[in-house]
């Protein structure tokens, strides 16, 4: 009897071993090695040595090792994409500075070597210019280089943007607006056209909208804003008489240092990030900006800013 349950144990003790040699094999190859994987990739995106570390997927896997996995892959691209949109930022502010430096260098260095004073009062002036746009161009590079960073940080209030771009029309035909262009807008119902995000960014998107609005505009020209509800949004859009946009620079002129100006203005007035900085605040707050002919077909260009409306329940958010 001793012998034969010895027997049964034994035979028992083996096929518990040999099932625990083959569910050791199985979560080696269906975890223990996906994971290795992983870390692996994670130690090569670490390290930075190669330009394009693929993260495996693993498509086939439904389950947290997948999602996981899927995890990983997307957030090395976008850190992939993010680094590239950096050193591509570096490469045109490196280029957009190079100009005025060497315009200023080459003034200072012929001031040196000019004697008549109607020559050196030229230099001064065009030194001059130089340095204002030395200064435009670290201002605006400052101001789109801490938009992402800042949005990230702030906690977001209900504003009525119906109110913000009332006072500020307001402020701006009291200072006086360029060549008699007229500024139209039409407020909406109090508390509708209500959004929740930061109100300085907001009045910075706003700013350069008007802005470039009125220096397109012909002289006496109409710029109109308006503000609507609709779909759960809140669409603002400002509408001049210029010449428009051709569907060709449409997209472009969102880019940094991309700039299409009137024709007769001065060279060097403008860095062109305005627009580029307009689109990072306005997607910041989670919302989209665009620019197309105007609805009742007349000459000119719109642009249209579309923001998620807020709703009774939300007292305030932290952007993530």
């Amino acid at each position: 009897t001793v012998r034969i349950e010895r027997f049964r144990l034994s035979v028992l003790l083996a096929l518990v071993a040999l099932i625990s040699v083959l569910l050791s094999l199985f979560l080696a190859r269906t975890i223990v090695r996906p994971f290795q994987r992983l870390a692996r990739a994670a130690v090569r995106v670490r390290l930075g040595r190669a330009r394009e570390v693929t993260v495996p997927r693993l498509p086939e896997r439904r389950d947290e090792i997948g999602m996981l996995a899927r995890a990983l892959s997307d957030m090395s691209h976008a850190l992939r994409q993010r680094i590239d949109a950096t050193d591509a930022f570096a490469a045109d502010v490196s280029h957009e500075l190079k100009n005025p430096i060497a315009s200023l260098r080459s003034a200072l260095d012929s001031l040196e070597r000019v004697d008549r004073p109607d020559l050196r009062a030229q230099l001064m002036a065009i030194a001059q210019d130089d340095v204002r746009r030395l200064d435009r161009l670290v201002t605006d590079i400052a101001e789109a280089s801490r938009v992402d960073a800042e949005l990230s940080r702030t906690r977001f209030e209900p504003i009525d943007l119906g109110l913000l771009i009332e006072k500020m029309v307001i402020a701006r035909e009291a200072r006086g607006v360029p060549r008699g262009v007229r500024l139209a807008f039409a407020r909406p119902r109090k508390d509708v056209a209500v959004v929740l995000g930061e109100e300085g960014r907001l009045v910075r998107v706003l700013d350069n909208l008007i802005d470039n609005a009125v220096s397109f505009s012909p002289d006496g020209g109409l710029v109109r804003i308006i503000a609507t509800v609709a779909d759960d949004q809140v669409l603002v859009s400002v509408e001049d008489e210029g010449p428009g946009v051709p569907e060709s620079e449409r997209e472009h002129i969102f880019r940094r240092f991309h700039s299409v100006r009137p024709e007769g203005e001065a060279f060097g007035k403008h860095s062109g990030l305005g627009l580029a900085i307009a689109r990072s605040i306005v997607e910041g707050h989670q919302g989209r900006i665009s620019i197309g002919d105007r609805e009742d077909a007349q000459r000119g260009a719109s642009f249209v800013v579309r923001l998620p409306m807020a709703v009774a329940r939300d007292p305030g958010i932290v952007s993530e």
